[in-house]
């Protein structure tokens, strides 16, 4: 079989054609797929869809020692902390004296719109045609978080997290405790703390660029839970000091004196509980000013002439008590 001249135009035109195509195939991907622009937009597209692993993978964005200023931590930089980014726009992309590309975006956080800008530099090249970029610097930010009155806080869907196992200088010594924590950026994060017996209200911050540093502050609360417990333990405690048939009970915070002579034994009872709420004080959890009134009834007999009178005595019991929530999460109440 042999080939005409004609065939073998034909045969070349279609070579030609397949080339051309292959080339502006090419030139599509490194525009659209492999540029500085794609690799940006594959960042911010992980971040969209929570995908941590996939952003951290990416060359460039894990930090190193060296990234961070000293104490930083790394706990933050996972799915489950992530929240609500969308409308993901590449805007411009301009090469730099010094070889790398800046690319700008637009994106909403927390339904807010925002803006940052991306520094990559190329570094080698996929099948020789596809290049290979990688972030200048990670693209991170820092969120300092106050929490106050616990070591606990939670952001997004991620549970609690606990600042001595991020922080090992974190200890129970101080009501109050801060760290700061690299924070994917963009990103808008929601921190708040429920627990069984403590809450937070949510607080929502954005880290809307590259380098930016936020602060948050996650204020523990005693829940109604908590409340409850303590105004169980206490109104039991009353119930008990007042099973005590003397003047003055013992460990209580009630009593009676008189200058004359009790005939038999005293009866106390609780006319009404104090309503107990708990808030943080300096180091711990405290209730201040609770007052219960208790009532005492009995006989005296007057030392002056020997007349006994009935005793009818209201009496307020003014007290406080300092709180300590325990690694079990058991209360230890003392009154003072």
């Amino acid at each position: 079989m042999t080939i005409s001249r004609r065939d073998t135009i034909l045969l070349g035109v279609v070579g030609i054609l397949f080339l051309l195509a292959a080339c502006c195939a090419v030139g599509s991907l490194n525009r659209e797929v492999f540029s500085a622009k794609g690799f940006v937009s594959s960042y911010l597209h992980a971040l969209e869809r929570h995908d941590a692993v996939s952003a951290l993978s990416m060359p460039g964005v894990t930090p190193s020692a060296a990234d961070l200023p000293e104490g930083v931590s790394l706990a933050l930089l996972r799915s489950s902390a992530l929240s609500d980014l969308s409308n993901i726009q590449i805007l411009d992309e301009a090469a730099q004296p010094d070889g790398s590309h800046i690319v700008s975006a637009s994106y909403s956080l927390n339904s807010q719109s925002a803006q940052g800008m991306f520094r990559v530099t190329h570094v080698d090249n996929s099948f020789l045609f596809f290049p290979n970029w990688a972030f200048v610097s990670p693209p991170l930010g820092t969120i300092t978080v106050n929490v106050m009155h616990d070591t606990v806080f939670s952001v997004g869907t991620s549970g609690l997290i606990d600042l001595r196992t991020t922080h090992p200088d974190t200890t129970d010594t101080s009501f109050d405790h801060t760290e700061t924590f690299a924070a994917f950026a963009p990103g808008a994060y929601t921190f708040d703390h429920t627990s069984s017996l403590l809450t937070a209200k949510k607080s929502t911050v954005t880290v809307a660029a590259p380098r930016a540093a936020v602060d948050v502050t996650v204020d523990v609360q005693a829940n109604a839970k908590f409340n409850a417990d303590v105004q169980a333990e206490v109104n039991a405690f009353l119930d008990s000091c007042v099973t005590q048939v003397v003047l003055q009970p013992t460990g209580c915070p009630f009593g009676y004196q008189t200058g004359n002579r009790l005939v038999g034994e005293p009866s106390w009872s609780v006319v009404a509980y104090p309503t107990v709420n708990v808030v943080p004080g300096e180091t711990g959890w405290v209730v201040r000013n609770a007052i219960a009134h208790v009532e005492l009834t009995g006989e005296l007999q007057s030392l002056y002439d020997g007349s006994i009178t009935p005793l009818d005595q209201p009496i307020d019991a003014n007290f406080n008590l300092n709180i300590t929530i325990q690694p079990d999460r058991s209360l230890l109440i003392s009154i003072i």
